[in-house]
């Protein structure tokens, strides 16, 4: 199974801690191969803001930029047995985030979660994709 295609999510499903929840995401993956990894994000925050972010390069554990509206930021990406997991870090060189992604044995869930920091401090997460198409 593969993650490639468009994830939709399930906000009902997901859990954001102390974070206000997004009202809207949608997810593209386009390329998901043992080196690498391409994937746009847009979004919509509680705040009604639109917001994108976007990542094409290599899963090889080293910080790679990942463009966002919300900053300039930099990510690593290691596979795992499980899937795979991420850090990002701020432009300062802060980790600003930890995670990790799972697909469901029927390919039709993708469940991201980890940690993030955010104005209210630390705040664990679970966003639930389901496969729109």
């Amino acid at each position: 199974m593969s993650p490639v295609g468009t994830w939709k999510l399930d906000v009902a499903k997901s859990s954001y801690g102390n974070m206000p929840a997004p009202k809207f995401e949608l997810l593209a993956v386009t390329v998901h191969t043992p080196e690498s990894l391409k994937w746009s994000l847009k979004g919509v925050g509680a705040d009604g803001k639109s917001y994108i972010s976007s990542y094409d390069g290599p899963t090889d554990g080293k910080f790679h930029p990942m463009m966002s509206s919300q900053g300039s930021n930099t990510i690593a990406y290691t596979r795992t047995d499980s899937g795979m997991s991420w850090i990002v870090k701020d432009k300062n060189g802060s980790i600003i985030e930890t995670g990790s992604g799972q697909l469901s044995p029927d390919g039709n869930t993708l469940t991201l979660s980890g940690a993030m920091q955010g104005p209210k401090g630390k705040s664990a997460f679970v966003s639930v994709f389901a496969r729109a198409q």
